[in-house]
């Protein structure tokens, strides 16, 4: 026979059992693994250009957070824009952009874009994990497909790319 313990022993088979319905499981997992390896060939196809701020584009949001992703020190910002890139096929056609600027007032009459990707035909596919590695060093990746995606390591005080990876999922 089970003995009644008071009130105390209630609450708690009664906290874990929500526990257990609101998580679904007490041990689950969804962490993918990523294997990325260095690449030579791809760790010089970017540039840096600065360009005008056209405030008719679109800032894309990023995962988890808004459009901006702002520096850990705050002294640079970093978004994607869907810059036009029309075709006769598909006039909506956008080109996902990844722009960073000084945070300085007053705001920056120019601002830099990363180019290169066209020749790997990345430059319509969406930006994912932008994020900053250090104060200065920003990181960010293409996928082609659900298991195969390139990581672009950019060092925006020298406005220089620094490495590149390709990312096995």
């Amino acid at each position: 026979m089970i003995k009644h313990r008071g009130r105390l022993f209630d609450w708690r088979i009664l906290l874990l059992g929500v526990a257990l319905i609101v998580t679904g499981s007490t041990v689950s997992s969804s962490a993918i693994q990523v294997r990325a390896e260095a690449d030579k060939e791809l760790a010089h196809i970017l540039s840096v250009v600065q360009v005008k701020p056209n405030p008719d584009l679109t800032m894309e949001p990023t995962v988890g957070k808004g459009g901006l992703v702002t520096s850990p020190d705050r002294k640079y910002s970093t978004y994607i824009l869907c810059v036009p890139l029309p075709t006769q096929d598909d006039p909506e056609r956008c080109a996902h952009r990844v722009h960073f600027e000084e945070n300085t007032k007053p705001r920056p009459a120019t601002i830099s874009q990363i180019r290169g990707e066209e020749a790997l035909q990345e430059v319509t596919r969406p930006v994912d994990n932008l994020k900053w590695v250090n104060a200065f060093t920003l990181s960010y990746e293409r996928w082609a497909g659900p298991h195969f995606g390139h990581r672009y390591v950019i060092n925006v005080q020298t406005k220089k790319q620094v490495a590149a990876y390709d990312l096995f999922g």
